[in-house]
């Protein structure tokens, strides 16, 4: 399960709620590509929240976040899912799960963890690496990095909606890859 809390499963606030009950404006809120740990059973994705305040006054944020030093590990040959992150303003990582004074134009980036794939990722369906590729939780870069999954995007560079048959397997490259593998 992507973007929730283990063990409980309960997910995120939703972005309206927040806005309504804080003086704060999510400026974006989306799966995190890459994060979940590459496995034969992917990892669930972490998720990235930026935020601001709306108001002219300093405030702070209580960053409570886990994984920012030790990633959720993979199990039976599975990678471990992406580190957790807090950041403000693009480049300072107070210490997490501490109250951080913040100047009214702040920006405070939360970047949830990823848990860790279990079982060896080349064993991964290739069509399942394939629709995660088009769902954008995995690059095609770790496609084949992490998976041994060569996925060709046949849309144009610049086209803003990129459908899943906008993407294909490179069958042969695929296959060499993954044989590879096995050496």
């Amino acid at each position: 399960m992507s973007a929730t809390g283990f063990p409980s499963g309960v997910g995120g606030v939703p972005v309206e709620v927040i806005e309504s009950l804080a003086p704060l404006v999510v400026h974006h809120r989306e799966l995190r590509e890459d994060s979940g740990g590459a496995g034969k059973f992917r990892g669930g994705l972490g998720q990235r929240t930026e935020m601001g305040s709306r108001g002219d006054a300093p405030w702070s944020v209580s960053a409570m976040i886990d994984r920012v030093e030790f990633a959720g590990a993979g199990l039976d040959g599975g990678s471990a899912g992406a580190l957790g992150e807090f950041i403000v303003d693009e480049s300072t990582r107070p210490q997490p799960k501490s109250l951080v004074p913040l100047r009214p134009e702040s920006r405070v980036q939360l970047n949830l963890p990823g848990g860790g794939g279990y079982g060896n990722p080349f064993e991964r369906d290739a069509a399942r690496v394939l629709d995660d590729v088009a769902k954008g939780f995995v690059s095609l870069d770790s496609a084949a990095r992490d998976y041994g999954v060569v996925v060709r995007y046949l849309g144009t560079a610049g086209q803003l909606v990129r459908l899943p048959e906008h993407f294909a397997i490179d069958e042969s490259a695929t296959k060499k890859l993954r044989e590879e593998n096995k050496k």
